[in-house]
């Protein structure tokens, strides 16, 4: 099975995933990578952190071949009640 790299990207950093994960197909890295985002908001929530700045995991190969871009980030707030993450986006 191919070895995927989910790096984590904000406007001020980016997190380096040294080891990877081993997934059938760059499908079920893109699913990983939108399970990553949503665990990074729904923390960044439970802190008090910022959750409204756009991040993105960036999917690499093992040669750090850049395959694809999954954007997220919890949506601005509307009306009563919390914000709701908006559904990652993916960029070929």
């Amino acid at each position: 099975m191919p070895r995927y790299f989910f790096h984590y990207r904000t406007d001020e950093e980016l997190v380096r995933d040294e080891a990877g994960s081993e997934l059938a197909d760059l499908e079920a890295a893109e699913q990983q990578a939108a399970e990553i985002g949503k665990a990074i908001i729904d923390k960044l929530a439970g802190e008090g952190g910022e959750t409204r700045a756009p991040r993105t995991i960036e999917i690499t190969d093992a040669r750090g071949e850049e395959l694809l871009y999954v954007v997220f980030w919890e949506g601005p707030k509307i009306g009563e009640g919390p914000a709701s993450p908006v559904t990652p986006v993916s960029v070929h």
